[in-house]
């Protein structure tokens, strides 16, 4: 082997062996980086209650299952009801449903889970499918959200948070509201009380 070759071959290795520390400390620097991430979102996650990461704006789900202005305006027209009044209506609808979503928000905020329906004196007659011990999952607000005032024009229930000491209304117990062979029977919003 001539001096030249043995330059080369120390040359090639000291290059081969500068690769592979490169190699690694790039490997170590994306890795870290990629934890670092994932941590980040698992402390945002959990920082933010526990069903967060699953559950749609409260907004949303009520878009989906409550009845649009457009729709509940034309059936009020439909009814013959004078425009004044008609106007009252669609107000308190609305106003009952940013009721809905601000409480339900607050609540995903401060990591609320289980809610009940405070039925107002009008709605007594129709929320028959209510027991006032009842309870409802944020889940079920989530999927069902027709579950949630206003029930029809002239409803005045709210939704509260049922905590755990919650006795309002003499209504400390837990029992589950549950469907009926797959439907909520909760009134038709086709009606006036």
């Amino acid at each position: 082997m001539t001096s030249g070759e043995l330059v080369i071959i120390i040359v090639s290795s000291i290059l081969l062996v500068t690769a592979i520390i490169a190699s690694f400390g790039v490997y170590i620097v994306v890795n870290k980086s990629n934890k670092d991430k994932d941590t980040e979102e698992l402390t945002k996650i959990a920082l933010s209650g526990k069903y967060s990461a699953a559950l749609r704006p409260a907004m949303d789900s009520l878009a989906d299952k409550k009845p649009s202005l457009t729709e509940l305006e034309e059936w009020l027209i439909s009814q013959g009801i004078e425009a004044e009044q008609k106007d009252k209506y669609l107000i308190s609808w609305q106003k009952s449903i940013n009721q809905d979503i601000k409480t339900i928000s607050e609540g995903d905020l401060n990591g609320v889970t289980t809610y009940r329906i405070s039925v107002g004196p009008k709605d007594k007659n129709i929320c028959n499918f209510l027991h006032p011990d009842h309870f409802i999952t944020r889940d079920q607000i989530n999927r069902n959200a027709e579950i949630l005032p206003p029930y029809c024009f002239g409803s005045d229930s709210i939704v509260v948070p049922k905590l755990p000491w919650d006795n309002t209304d003499g209504a400390g117990g837990w029992k589950a509201l549950v469907p009926v062979d797959g439907i909520y029977e909760i009134p038709d919003w086709r009606q006036v009380v």
